[in-house]
């Protein structure tokens, strides 16, 4: 499939996973704010701290000669507050206060599921869009499904918002829609106010 292979993220990754996941989110990113790519990427950078060794979450990339043009991160334990030491106050000099508050309110919002016992979340996953078309989603979908039956998790959960046409995918893929969500802060933040959660369950024998 055009030399595209599946791989875990290592720390090496991160600067192109940011820029993927700006490319693919950018609407949400900008939403009532103008800042340039460049400037989301090094507020993110500086904010999340996505180390490959986290116990708390199974991360994967995909990749076509080396570059990164698909990502997946899924959450299956409870996390520490991994994002507590943000150089809040050098960011506000330099993006100002309005900015730096409202990414770190949509990262929030964005991230804000709570597991529960067995349950494993997709926090994000996100193709480059040149590569749309290629079976990169399912491969990444595939890739983080073995990974969690190997660890003996039950179920494989997401949030996906209202109309968003990868939801096709995911049905495909054998999840359902579990609950269906209104929240006018995510519709403000993010411009996105309904949203499905959809949950795959794993029979274990």
């Amino acid at each position: 499939m055009d030399n595209i292979y599946i791989e875990k993220y290592q720390n090496t990754d991160f600067r192109d996973v940011i820029a993927l996941l700006v490319q693919s989110f950018k609407s949400k990113f900008c939403r009532h704010q103008k800042l340039s790519n460049n400037d989301i990427e090094n507020i993110l950078y500086a904010s999340w701290h996505l180390k490959s060794d986290d116990p708390a979450y199974l991360h994967f990339v995909a990749k076509q000669n080396e570059k990164v043009v698909g990502v997946i991160l899924i959450r299956c334990r409870k996390t520490e507050n991994a994002n507590k030491n943000i150089p809040i106050i050098s960011l506000c000099r330099r993006y100002g206060v309005y900015n730096v508050i409202m990414m770190c309110t949509k990262m929030a919002l964005l991230e804000g599921h709570k597991l529960n016992e067995g349950e494993s979340y997709i926090e994000h996953i996100a193709v480059n869009g040149t590569c749309h078309g290629k079976g990169i989603g399912i491969l990444l979908l595939q890739h983080g499904e073995q990974a969690l039956l190997d660890m003996g998790y039950t179920s494989y959960t997401l949030a996906v918002a209202g109309g968003n046409p990868a939801k096709h995918l995911y049905l495909r893929f054998g999840f359902e829609d579990i609950k269906k969500t209104k929240s006018r802060l995510k519709g403000y933040f993010l411009g996105e106010s309904q949203w499905t959660i959809m949950k795959k369950i794993y029979n274990h024998v």
